[in-house]
């Protein structure tokens, strides 16, 4: 009997442990700005311009001009064929299994449109075609 009392106790030391190192690590993570703390609240963004809110919030994973770093291009694509309110739909949904926040919980709705418009504006191309002209006869 003495024995399944020794091990509860280990049991109740591993957890309590293993509990506190894992308070730690969030704690030190949130200090050195490593993890978002699940007890701050982030400040609200007030901007309305579709171009800062895109740097702001998707440019880490989407890259400045859409390009794609960590996240899928938005030039070309599935996402470069998305209309204006499917944009707005995944914007607002995300995918938070693949790692894209909702951002309905941070932005306002005309914040999130305004980020859907400026990606229409990122993904259509204005340069010039680069291929060479043929000489004219």
């Amino acid at each position: 009997m003495r024995e399944r009392g020794a091990a509860k106790v280990w049991i109740l030391a591993f957890v309590v442990f293993a509990a506190g190192g894992l308070g730690a690590l969030i704690g030190i993570g949130c200090l050195i700005s490593a993890n978002a703390c699940p007890w701050r609240e982030e400040p609200k963004q007030t901007s309305r311009d579709g171009a800062t809110l895109f740097a702001a919030n998707c440019a880490a994973c989407h890259g400045r001009n859409g390009e794609g770093r960590n996240g899928p291009t938005l030039i070309d694509g599935p996402i470069a064929s998305a209309t204006l309110e499917e944009l707005v739909n995944k914007i607002s949904r995300g995918k938070p299994l693949a790692g894209m926040p909702r951002f309905s919980r941070t932005l306002e709705v005309d914040q999130i449109r305004a980020v859907a418009e400026y990606v229409t504006t990122v993904r259509s191309d204005p340069s010039p075609d680069p291929s060479p002209s043929e000489p004219s006869p």
